[in-house]
């Protein structure tokens, strides 16, 4: 086993979720490493769904703007480096060990009050090494993606930052952040700092009324990002074009800007909508339309709508609401389509494959199962399809998503795999290990 599989073996042996109620824990360790990376101005990205995809397009913003960007973003889906980016280059093997066991062994250190050893949990040791690796590398700033909620989350470890803001909002970790919109708002609201600006996703009514609240209580400027501040929308050739409007103040506002995104993935347009407002917000003078339509027009986010394999996309639809925009850009698409769907058990995979169905967009599915102990059963798949399934759709079953791939490997259409990241991750893993051989 190679050193950097030695190190993700250990961070994988450690609970994800450790039941906390402060930030107390995550300061003793930051402040244990000497609070590295403090003084880099931060823009902090909270959401339901779309974190990621803003935090990358307002990264590739940025630096066509002359800036060195650090991204912290979460989940990986092949390699845990993916969280660790700066300048679209992935953290080397070298830096990563080193980093790794530098919160390690000062995380093992006892506790000079309580005589107890220190250990963070999974995520939070990945943000101390994050935060120590840019202490060393020294970028201009650094974009944090929570990630789970925001108010108790390791990155909302700060007094300050540059900027807040906030993404689609849904319902997800239902069991850790509330099991209602207005609960999961405030978990999210919770990285609005005093006196900073607010960069928000017009969601609806009940989240939009707590991050108002939270935002007039903190004095933070609120930007609200409209669908109507988007228009002449359209999808060809795996592009999605759109123009871009909105008007704030004089100094936050956009007249007729129009992109083209390159992805076939039509929610993108509000990802990346929102990383133009951020832009704008965070360069004020400095920002340049021309630079930012360039950056916006090459690449997209990892896993969201990527074609890994001739005939053969990955989504990173993983919950209702990410499904929802999932079947809006497959309406689309014409042609035979497939889709292999695997979930994870703490998930509503029910509400998710009854919307599949009831939306006729597939023509036939393939369930699987994911490898992970949160896995949900293929039994279970199955006993909903068969209660929602009035349309005699084509189910099948394979045990992973690789027997899946081969499975439809050669047959006509266009094959679409969704429901978990993790199962995006093993897509694109098997089909860079098929690759290599």
């Amino acid at each position: 086993m190679s050193e950097i599989s030695k190190c993700e073996s250990y961070l994988l042996d450690i609970p994800k979720f450790k039941k906390k109620t402060l930030l107390s824990d995550t300061i003793k360790f930051y402040e244990l490493l000497g609070r590295p990376g403090e003084d880099i101005p931060r823009i902090h990205v909270a959401g339901t769904n779309g974190k990621g995809s803003t935090c990358f397009y307002t990264s590739q913003i940025l630096k066509n703007h002359g800036l060195r960007v650090a991204l912290f973003t979460s989940p990986h889906l092949v390699s845990m480096k993916e969280r660790f980016v700066i300048d679209d280059r992935m953290i080397s093997d070298e830096e990563f060990i080193r980093v790794f066991n530098h919160v390690k062994n000062k995380c093992e250190s006892l506790d000079e009050e309580t005589k107890e050893a220190m250990h963070p949990s999974f995520f939070e040791f990945l943000f101390l090494m994050f935060m120590l690796w840019v202490s060393e590398v020294k970028p201009d700033v650094l974009i944090l993606e929570t990630g789970l909620g925001g108010m108790l989350d390791a990155t909302n470890i700060f007094e300050t930052s540059a900027l807040s803001v906030i993404c689609s909002i849904g319902l997800d970790h239902i069991e850790q952040l509330g099991n209602s919109i207005e609960e999961i708002a405030t978990q999210k609201a919770g990285i609005i700092k005093n006196n900073v600006a607010v960069v928000s996703l017009d969601n609806d009514f009940a989240a939009n009324q707590v991050i108002k609240e939270r935002a007039l209580a903190k004095n933070a400027p609120l930007y609200l990002l409209k669908e109507e501040n988007i228009s002449n929308v359209s999808v060809k050739d795996k592009h999605v074009d759109f123009s871009l409007n909105f008007s704030y103040d004089n100094s936050v506002c956009v007249d007729e800007m129009r992109i083209s995104l390159e992805t076939s993935a039509l929610y993108q347009r509000f990802n990346a909508s929102m990383a133009v407002l951020v832009s704008l917000i965070y360069l004020k003078d400095r920002f340049d339309e021309k630079l930012t339509v360039e950056a916006l027009s090459k690449g997209s986010f990892k896993g969201r709508m990527e074609e890994i394999h001739p005939g053969f996309f990955v989504d990173g639809a993983h919950n209702e609401d990410a499904v929802d925009k999932l079947l809006e850009t497959l309406l689309q698409v014409e042609g035979t389509k497939t889709l292999i769907f695997g979930a994870c058990k703490d998930k509503d995979y029910e509400t998710m494959l009854e919307k599949i169905i009831n939306s006729n967009v597939f023509d036939s599915i393939v369930l699987t199962k994911v490898h992970s102990p949160r896995a949900a059963e293929i039994e279970d798949l199955l006993r909903i399809t068969g209660k929602c399934n009035g349309s005699g759709k084509e189910i099948r079953t394979a045990g992973d998503v690789e027997k899946a791939i081969r499975m439809l490997d050669g047959e006509e259409g266009i094959k679409y795999i969704a429901g978990s990241l993790y199962l995006v991750g093993e897509a694109m893993d098997y089909i860079r290990r098929m690759t290599d051989d």
